[in-house]
């Protein structure tokens, strides 16, 4: 086939998107004309349109070589330029083509883009108007220049003008609150990638359920979309769907490596399946990415503290929580940690909560260790376990499944079905009201914890729910109410002295744990976990003060660090 025919053919090929069959017929062409401007720009504009932007440079600047007097190859070199992070020879190459024809209003326009990506308003506002005295209705020139000045009143009219023109849509929605952004775009939902991308992200917000629809769509729009492989991976990885999440995330860092979002997620996604080697070093390399990020250094110290490094977890969990100290889960970590060090290296660990209560004597998670790791009380402990539960609150039924807790069961097995009105102290997320709830019950929820009230009230088995201190609940409406039994379930560990709860609860029935301690500790311990151990023979003896019936019924409370933890149940009458 001849020269003329060969390049007909793929030019053919081209316009029609065959990319691949027309790269192929350039190819050929060039094994005979290596330096064929033409065939060199059209190679570029093919990488172009791929997104292999470093490629396409190297096209163009070959063919600027061979036909340096082209101007639109010097477009085309600039556009590739700067989506190849490189907005300084970007601005070389358009100004290069503006110099050979100054009269393409379209170089100006993309110009003005590059000025703007750097926070050169001045530069982009004379390059937008430059563009506009060659077509004062050049619409890509008018939208770009409207949506930097922030000028609404033009957009609107340009929307109302031409409701299919995607660029004015989606700059009109980015000037607009999300909420309303979000309702405009539903009405104009444009088969447009920006919008798609647009409106998956404010449903994320707004309307959950259907923001990965948009990813998808978005996906389908251009396959080059990094944010939306990312969402789509953290969807994938909601669903447990690791292999799916896995090929999200390695095709975003392919197409963005430094792409710290696309390094977190997959990190996560590693850390979750038990990957946890893997997760560490795709950790690190988004902690050198993106050093300042809470979330990250917090991450990385969860796996390090899962490997039993404890002290460079610590590090990563104060790093993170010097950095945001608003955010409680950072604090609880740390809490968690100082607790598994102390049976590694106590002193150690002591030595670290002092520092941390010195540097914030105010915190009651700071405070709370630096006494327990003592075995000391603190003033701050009903705080810290109200704060501790608020944040367990949602994971709470899934630790508590992981660990073996039984104690609802083992509860109502003990006082068979109750009538009348229950009390549960310390209610949690309803637990027991699953296990005593009938037609013949009235359940009462008492507990520090809003969160935790809120996943009891979803269960539909309180007929109240009370977010108060159980002794002062117990003293306030204990008498009026008269219940046919009270119980508090894995309650009394957070409580050294238990003889005001017993004498407030007397003569009602009363079931409830505890967690037992050795012989040699006359009363209580406090335990760096943050709970007590009790004497079984001192709680029993409290409690012929105020009983006439104690049956005690040894149990496993749960398991720790592979464990048994030893507990007693005491069913008072």
């Amino acid at each position: 086939m001849g020269y003329d025919l060969l390049f007909q053919q793929a030019v053919k090929l081209h316009e029609a998107g065959e990319l691949d069959k027309a790269e192929n017929l350039y190819r050929q062409i060039l094994e005979t004309a290596p330096d064929n401007a033409d065939v060199l720009n059209l190679m570029g504009l093919i990488a172009q349109a791929k997104g292999i932007h470093d490629q396409a440079c190297n096209w163009f600047y070959r063919a600027s070589k061979q036909a340096p007097s082209s101007a639109h190859i010097y477009f085309n070199l600039g556009l590739s330029l700067f989506n190849d992070n490189k907005p300084v020879e970007a601005i070389d190459a358009y100004q290069k083509s503006i110099e050979l024809q100054s009269d393409i209003k379209e170089t100006y326009n993309y110009l003005a883009e590059v000025y703007r990506s750097l926070g050169e308003t001045e530069n982009a506002v004379t390059n937008y108007k430059k563009a506009l005295k060659f077509d004062s209705q050049y619409l890509d020139a008018r939208i770009n220049l409207a949506s930097l000045q922030k000028d609404m009143t033009t957009l609107e009219e340009i929307v109302s003008a031409f409701p299919d023109n995607a660029m004015a849509v989606y700059y009109l929605s980015r000037l607009y609150d999300d909420e309303k952004a979000f309702h405009f775009l539903l009405t104009h939902n444009l088969p447009v990638y920006d919008i798609q991308l647009r409106l998956g992200e404010l449903a994320l917000t707004f309307a959950p359920n259907t923001a990965e629809n948009y990813f998808e769509h978005t996906l389908e729009l251009n396959p080059l979309t990094v944010t939306a492989r990312i969402n789509l991976g953290n969807f994938a990885v909601q669903k447990q769907d690791w292999q799916r999440a896995e090929k999200l995330f390695h095709r975003a860092i392919e197409l963005d490596k430094n792409n710290f979002e696309a390094h977190a997620g997959y990190a996560q996604m590693l850390h979750l399946s038990g990957r946890k080697a893997e997760a560490l070093d795709e950790y690190r390399a988004a902690v050198i990415l993106n050093p300042d990020s809470p979330e990250i250094s917090n991450n990385l110290g969860l796996i390090l503290k899962d490997i039993q490094d404890y002290t460079e977890a610590l590090g990563l969990f104060f790093n993170a929580f010097s950095k945001d100290k608003t955010k409680e889960e950072y604090q609880i970590n740390i809490a968690e940690t100082l607790t598994l060090l102390y049976y590694q290296n106590p002193d150690e660990a002591k030595k670290i909560a002092a520092n941390w209560h010195k540097q914030t004597p105010d915190n009651p998670f700071a405070n709370h260790m630096n006494a327990a790791l003592n075995g000391e009380t603190s003033e701050t402990d009903q705080v810290y376990t109200q704060k501790l539960f608020d944040n367990f609150a949602d994971n709470y039924e899934l630790v508590l499944a992981r660990i073996g807790y039984r104690l609802p069961r083992e509860f109502r097995e003990l006082t068979g079905p109750a009538q009348g009105t229950i009390v549960d102290f310390g209610c949690g997320s309803g637990l027991i009201g699953v296990a005593y709830k009938t037609d013949f019950s009235n359940l009462i929820g008492v507990d520090l914890s809003e969160k935790m009230l809120a996943l009891a009230e979803e269960k539909n088995c309180y007929d109240r729910l009370v977010r108060e201190d159980i002794f002062d609940f117990a003293q306030r409406e204990l008498k009026t109410i008269r219940p046919s039994l009270i119980t508090a379930a894995d309650v009394c560990c957070y409580i050294e002295d238990l003889e005001p709860i017993f004498k407030a609860c007397a003569p009602y029935p009363l079931i409830f744990s505890i967690e037992q301690a050795s012989d040699d500790i006359k009363k209580a311990k406090l335990l760096p976990t943050g709970r007590y151990q009790h004497n079984p023979q001192y709680i029993a003896e409290l409690l012929a003060k105020y009983y006439a019936t104690i049956e005690q019924h040894p149990t496993i409370l749960r398991k720790e660090n592979g464990e048994d933890i030893k507990g007693l149940i005491f069913y008072c009458r």
